[in-house]
């Protein structure tokens, strides 16, 4: 068995738990960015300034906890143990 599971599964390059995981992180990635450029089209059609600048930074700061999710728990565990 341990030769079948070298030669067949190893050949078969089925993707690991951090492959899925990545893949998984830059489907989300990619749903916040397409989400922030139809509230920046909507609001820039509605002459909505500030609505625009509110959306980029929100959606910058949404983007930046998911991409860094490892330094925003850091961040937030030392909070809770200053607290």
């Amino acid at each position: 068995m341990e030769f079948f599971n070298h030669l067949v599964l190893a050949q078969a390059n089925l993707p690991t738990f951090g492959g899925i995981e990545r893949w998984a992180l830059e489907i989300v990635q990619q749903a916040i960015v397409i989400i922030i450029i139809f509230l920046v089209t909507k609001h820039l059609a509605k002459f909505k300034f500030g609505a625009i600048i509110v959306s980029c930074i929100v959606g910058g700061i949404v983007y930046f906890v998911v991409r860094n999710w490892d330094t925003v728990a850091g961040w937030i565990e030392a909070f809770m143990n200053t607290l």
